[in-house]
């Protein structure tokens, strides 16, 4: 409400200066009014056409982003690191206030303590690994013939990588799906869901009965 009543204040005071304005006369010389500017925009959108500069900017772009999701850039603040070390993480959350349905009525109170993991069981561990390194992709490829794993880069790419081991077996396919960690999205959730902070690779992260465990290095 409060944009509205400035926005008319403004147009009230705009109007009266306007009706109170003197006709001071011509002051130097005139022009007449050019074409209108719809026109002028709609002509040089026709000339861009018909010059194919519109087609050039499409194609050109279409390139750059094949370019770009087949060779994405790599993850910044993220290293590789061999030694083998492990955590667990509790994962709890304590609800901090009602949670309602459409009709009102309350289905999770305040002060619920929620275990996700004693809930619903983690699928897939996720492999967090350079796709550039060798020695982190063939210590990937032995781990998928032991455990149910996603591998995830953080540099490299996974376009690449899913053609030269499509003929490997996983999980009952014929190829391997590698992803690739795009704008840090499940690095971030990691961090800011379960403050597990993924900084080095290789890094497992998977389910330890009620916990998630990390497994940074390469395990035994």
């Amino acid at each position: 409400m409060k944009f509205h009543v400035n926005s008319l204040i403004i147009i009230l005071l705009w109007t009266v200066n306007f009706c109170l304005a003197q006709d001071l006369g011509t002051r130097g010389a005139t022009y007449p009014i050019g074409p209108d500017a719809r026109a002028q925009f709609k002509q040089t959108i026709e000339d861009k056409y018909s010059s194919n500069e519109i087609k050039r900017f499409w194609v050109n772009y279409a390139k750059k982003s094949v370019v770009d999701i087949k060779n994405p850039k790599p993850l910044q603040g993220i290293t590789s690191e061999y030694t083998l070390r492990s955590q667990l993480f509790e994962i709890k959350y304590l609800v901090d206030h009602d949670y309602v349905d459409a009709h009102n009525r309350i289905i999770v109170r305040k002060g619920t303590l929620i275990e996700p993991l004693k809930i619903s069981n983690l699928k897939y561990s996720l492999l967090f690994i350079d796709g550039r390194d060798q020695l982190q992709i063939d210590y990937a490829l032995s781990l998928i013939k032991k455990t149910p794993l996603k591998i995830v880069l953080t540099a490299g790419s996974a376009y690449e990588l899913r053609i030269k081991y499509q003929g490997l077996i996983w999980m009952g396919a014929k190829h391997v799906p590698f992803y690739f960690d795009q704008r840090k999205m499940i690095i971030d959730q990691l961090s800011k869901l379960y403050q597990i902070n993924i900084t080095t690779v290789p890094a497992m992260v998977s389910q330890s009965k009620n916990q998630l465990r990390v497994d940074w290095g390469f395990l035994n």
